[in-house]
């Protein structure tokens, strides 16, 4: 508790961003699922959570109001250049003539680093996840174990446990032991033992690059090309932010913030 203080004090200072803290038994009044003998926790007010599935059907609908068109169940396979400038996307559903080509693709993107022209060291860092319904007595507040490096969220009706970074390139396979792992971190801190079936399981890739920052910005060899990718575990944290920059980098406009830490030629860099 008192380590983490310090670095509560630093977000504090350096960010604005403080915590509430919660000593002893002091956390069970605040979430009475977890045990009394807790050293105790630090609460981020401004923090939240989102159901994935409701936030993007709520952007595809937003965007779709607003006149974009989507291509769905359309592969992407090549481009056509004139020059240093990308004038087409070749896909499974036709030419895309394009003025402005926005790469986006996550941890994908280290797969087209020779289409692109562009060094994009992006490794897949693998998650899991276990959703099931919620029973009596179990958490009502998301919460982060740090100690065991699991997250837990609350979901109408639900409890979804998440949590590991395994580098296994493209593995899709989701073993039991990985899945027993999460209750095993999570049962530590509750009075009741969560032994719920579970309904849904879950794998992804994190986006991870190895100095730990993004890359956002126009690619050193293609001139209407903009990157957007490798964000790490904070891809929805930085979802808007990312948006207003790459689309002021379109426009030509001075940048809101430095672009240089995020430059993707800083890979090109001897």
């Amino acid at each position: 508790m008192d380590a983490f203080a310090r670095e509560d004090a630093l977000l504090q200072s350096e960010f604005g961003v403080g915590a509430r803290r919660f000593d002893g038994k002091d956390v069970c009044a605040w979430e009475p699922s977890l045990r009394d003998d807790l050293a105790g926790a630090f609460l981020y007010e401004g923090d939240a959570t989102v159901r994935p599935d409701v936030l993007n059907k709520s952007l595809r609908d937003l965007l779709v109001s607003r006149g974009v068109q989507l291509e769905e169940q359309c592969a992407f396979s090549g481009l056509k250049k004139r020059g240093a400038k990308v004038v087409a996307l070749e896909t499974s559903g036709g030419i895309l003539e394009a003025d402005h080509v926005v790469l986006a693709v996550g941890a994908w993107s280290a797969k087209w680093e020779r289409t692109f022209q562009c060094a994009l060291p992006v490794q897949p860092g693998k998650g899991y996840s276990v959703t099931m319904q919620a029973p009596a007595g179990s958490p009502v507040k998301s919460m982060l174990f740090p100690e065991k490096r699991v997250g837990v969220t609350p979901m109408d009706g639900y409890l979804r446990f998440g949590s590991m970074m395994e580098f296994s390139g493209y593995d899709s396979s989701i073993p039991k032991t990985r899945l027993q792992m999460l209750r095993d971190g999570v049962n530590p801190y509750l009075v009741r033992p969560i032994e719920q079936a579970v309904e849904e399981t879950w794998y992804g890739w994190r986006p991870m690059t190895y100095d730990s920052l993004p890359i956002i910005g126009r690619t050193p060899k293609l001139s209407n090309v903009v990157l957007a990718t490798g964000h790490n575990m904070l891809g929805l944290s930085m979802g808007a932010g990312t948006g207003l920059l790459v689309a002021g980098i379109i426009r030509k406009e001075d940048p809101l913030i430095d672009l240089n830490p995020f430059d993707p030629a800083r890979f090109q860099r001897g």
